[in-house]
């Protein structure tokens, strides 16, 4: 049998139905015929390459907006400066070992997690290279997607500092601009990171 006769197949990412797999005009899409969610997009001219590189800055600015403090509070001429992991430790300090863990991997461990994931997949994916576990490291970025929640951590940052700005002074300082380019990068990384592309580039390394 001719390879162009085999009929290939792939999972829907939410019902995991098997779809009948395609090549698409360009602007077109495959949706699942049980659920209705898009399955593959047409890639066109795209590739991972700005994924590759957003997910590269996210994980450098995810260095120097963990090393640097994001705000000093100032109460009565009581003056802290306040890291990221800050609060982590705050709540572990006060008994809350739940919630502290919640927040470390919310807010730290699964934004890395999911950037280092990416940049791993589209780097090979880019350069070509058959790297061990290729294929479970894109499905550890898909499952991870969900819990960058770098942008909903300098959201909740703002509101906390317009709480805090009525007990005392509160200043901004250099790590909150990192978090700022952080989260953009997290969002770049997230809408570049397109699984019908990467579904491409691991059949083309196979």
């Amino acid at each position: 049998m001719s390879q162009a006769c085999v009929t290939r197949w792939i999972s829907c990412p939410e019902c995991e139905a098997s779809c009948r797999d395609h090549a698409l005009p360009p602007g077109t899409e495959l949706h699942c015929q049980r659920c209705g969610v898009r399955v593959k997009k047409a890639s066109g001219l795209r590739s991972l390459q700005p994924a590759w590189a957003f997910a590269t800055a996210g994980l450098f600015f995810a260095v120097l907006a963990n090393g640097n403090p994001i705000l000093t509070f100032d109460v009565a001429g009581n003056t802290q400066s306040n890291l990221i992991v800050t609060g982590v430790f705050s709540l572990f300090q006060q008994g809350y070992g739940p919630v502290a863990a919640l927040v470390f991997f919310a807010g730290l461990a699964g934004p890395v997690l999911h950037m280092a994931a990416v940049w791993y997949v589209a780097a090979a994916c880019c350069l070509a290279q058959r790297w061990p576990a290729l294929r479970r490291v894109a499905k550890l970025a898909e499952s991870l997607e969900a819990w960058n929640l770098v942008p909903v951590y300098a959201v909740a940052t703002v509101v906390a500092v317009v709480k805090l700005d009525m007990l005392g002074t509160v200043d901004w300082q250099q790590g909150a601009w990192w978090v700022l380019v952080l989260s953009l990068c997290s969002l770049f990384t997230v809408q570049f990171f397109d699984r019908g592309l990467v579904e491409q580039g691991l059949e083309e390394l196979t």
